[in-house]
């Protein structure tokens, strides 16, 4: 491992800058280079953390259940208002049972 990936390790532990120093002068960093990786790799962590995408959360599924939803009661609106009202109201009723059984589950 190099010394800017060790120091961006020990930033990544969530050590201090205190304690990172001292683990760099026992693996006999010199004083100069404490300085610039710890420099370094506080600004490689930052932008790492800042751009860090993670996992997709499990709330996005149901999120585009109900646009979808919302679409198509939308629609359904628009047929009741045209005078298919049977098919309106009966597709409505069918729609959101759906979104409710759904999204109760876990």
């Amino acid at each position: 491992m190099n010394k800017l990936d060790y120091s961006i390790s020990l930033r990544a532990k969530g050590l201090g800058s205190e304690e990172i120093k001292k683990r760099m002068e026992e693996k006999g960093f010199a004083d100069s280079e404490i300085q610039y990786y710890s420099k370094k790799s506080d600004e490689i962590f930052l932008n790492q953390s800042i751009h860090y995408k993670g996992l997709k959360s499990k709330g996005s599924n149901k999120n585009t259940l109900n646009m979808i939803s919302l679409a198509l009661t939308l629609l359904l609106l628009f047929s009741v208002f045209f005078g298919y009202i049977k098919i309106g109201l009966l597709g409505l009723v069918i729609l959101w049972s759906i979104v409710g059984f759904v999204t109760r589950r876990k």
